[in-house]
């Protein structure tokens, strides 16, 4: 089941995004020759109007292919190309996809919070948030959204079931930890056993908040879809460089999660609830905003600045070294999906 959330909310985020683009070249008077999901080998497709409609093998991305984007065509009318275009005419049909992410992220959001958004409060229920994906919970059997009923170490119950307090626990005291949860209406015991060498080491690996669904009116839900998407797309920006940075050294990609740990971060936000799924998928739709607007080759970013050089210096640049450019770009971005790729999987077992 989990693996059919992660390709519904996939497909959602990467065909909205698409669809930006699709939609703005097809109003600029372009010939979109592919709208495919995934990235190729090609499984199947049909052709409608003009366009070849795809499912590709890869279900990690999606494209559109507009005629002339990358030279002119001799197969299309040079009007009906990309490459024909003014600057401002490309540069909308590259920032459509990141604008139809914003809008979708909007609309899921206010939809969550419309219908109900798993929030902490001071009156909530004592619910994990996150497992460590190596940790002592997961071994255990706990997951995201069992509810927590109580926590004793060493037959000593630990007052206030919060991450803080579980934390303060564990590095004063010795001996098993027995948590007491529910998962899915049915109650279970887990007993772990940690090591008492050192405080450092007592991590059990689990975040626990009370939480509550909270209601909102429409209008007040669309303002909070406002400031979140405000403080998520602030918070990439703001990690982006040390993310970025840390590519290059031990452990730097530590904070970054490829498909399979996507996969199941999706299925813990399922299991909280539908609301808390809409708004998780709001914010892989804002990430995929803000990481296709970066100035890198290959992304919708890089493109851009490209077109608004060329609108600057009243010079075009050659196709062929522009495409070599984008290419070597595309390959660095499947390679770096790859080695995250590996390290969701290590840390799976």
């Amino acid at each position: 089941m989990t693996i059919i959330i992660f390709i519904i909310v996939l497909l959602i985020t990467v065909i909205v995004h698409e669809w930006g683009h699709f939609y703005a070249a097809r109003k600029s008077g372009m010939t979109v020759e592919e709208f495919g999901f995934g990235i190729p080998p090609r499984l199947f497709s049909w052709k409608k109007g003009e366009t070849v409609y795809s499912i590709n093998a890869l279900p990690i991305g999606g494209f559109v292919k507009i005629a002339g984007e990358n030279g002119l065509e001799g197969s299309v009318p040079p009007e009906r190309q990309f490459d024909t275009k003014p600057w401002y005419l490309k540069s909308i049909v590259l920032v459509a996809g990141v604008f139809m992410n914003l809008v979708l992220a909007f609309v899921l959001f206010t939809a969550a919070y419309s219908i109900g958004m798993p929030s902490t409060t001071p009156n909530g229920v004592p619910t994990i948030i996150s497992v460590t994906s190596d940790g002592a919970a997961q071994q255990a059997g706990l997951k995201v959204g069992d509810i927590i009923t109580g926590i004793s170490i060493d037959e000593t119950p630990v007052a206030e079931l919060t991450t803080v307090a579980l934390h303060e626990a564990l590095i004063t005291t010795q001996g098993d930890v027995v948590i007491d949860y529910i998962h899915q209406n049915e109650p279970a015991t887990a007993t772990i056993s940690l090591p008492e060498s050192s405080p450092e080491e007592r991590r059990v690996g689990i975040a626990v908040e009370p939480i509550e669904t909270v209601r909102l009116s429409l209008l007040t839900s669309m303002h909070a879809a406002v400031v979140q998407i405000g403080s998520i797309a602030t918070g990439i920006w703001n990690t982006l460089g040390t993310l970025v940075g840390g590519l290059f050294g031990e452990g730097g990609t530590e904070g970054l999660m490829g498909p399979v740990g996507l996969a199941r971060e999706v299925g813990g936000a399922a299991s909280i609830g539908f609301a808390y799924l809409l708004a998780f998928t709001a914010a892989i739709s804002i990430n995929l905003a803000v990481l296709n607007i970066l100035p890198f080759p290959a992304l919708d970013g890089g493109r851009l600045i490209v077109v608004l050089l060329e609108a600057i210096t009243r010079r075009r640049f050659s196709s062929t070294v522009v495409g070599i450019i984008h290419t070597i770009g595309f390959v660095l971005l499947l390679i770096l999906m790859l080695v995250l790729t590996v390290g969701d999987v290590r840390r799976l077992f």
